[in-house]
């Protein structure tokens, strides 16, 4: 059986906001992480896919610290939790879906901690970041690293999309942004790793 071709989608970070091919907004990611997006909802575009960050870390470089794991304790679970229950109830409530995005430094800081997440939580939809699990100690191994994102998230039910996208590292030696084709991560590179990853949409990030 052939696998449906990915709709792709453009997302531009300037104003988060996610389109079609058409210029037609579909989704917007929201500048609060999940916590604050439950308490917060009220800006949400009416009838877009509301997307939010998984959460963030303080520091500018996301590599496991004791501020890290002091804020994602295992006793963060019970509210983070709690605020997803949140979130989907209000997107109920105005008629559009929830999406959280993992990423490094936040909740769900990698592949494994997210699939794991992810089997007791499959009425939660996620935009898969895999370049946003990057942490500058990553990019000896990108490779290895990008195949692994791959291999662990091939089996998940409930991702909404997967985002396509490079970084490069700023003067500071911190990961940022940057499109396909630019950067640190070649867009082959990208085609042969976490391109490979079932989606019903893939997501080009400029």
């Amino acid at each position: 059986m052939s696998m449906k071709m990915s709709e792709t989608l453009h997302w531009d970070r300037g104003n988060g906001m996610i389109s079609d091919e058409n210029g037609d907004s579909v989704a917007r990611v929201v500048d609060r992480d999940v916590l604050s997006l439950a308490d917060e909802w009220g800006d949400a575009d009416p009838g877009l896919v509301v997307i939010a960050p998984c959460g963030s870390h303080a520091g500018v470089d996301p590599e496991p610290s004791a501020d890290l794991l002091a804020r994602w304790s295992s006793d963060s679970w019970e509210p983070f939790n709690e605020a997803m229950v949140r979130a989907g109830d209000l997107a109920a409530e105005h008629g559009t879906e929830f999406v959280v995005l993992p990423g490094a430094g936040g909740r769900l800081s990698d592949a494994v901690c997210t699939v794991s997440w992810s089997a007791s939580h499959s009425d939660v939809g996620l935009l898969l970041d895999p370049v946003g699990w990057l942490t500058p100690s990553m990019m000896r191994d990108l490779e290895d690293h990008l195949i692994r994102f791959a291999s662990v998230c091939g089996e998940m039910p409930n991702i909404w999309g997967v985002v396509m996208r490079s970084v490069r590292m700023d003067d500071s030696g911190a990961l940022v942004h940057a499109p396909v084709g630019e950067g640190l991560v070649s867009g082959e590179l990208l085609e042969r790793t976490i391109g490979t990853i079932p989606s019903p949409r893939r997501i080009l990030s400029s």
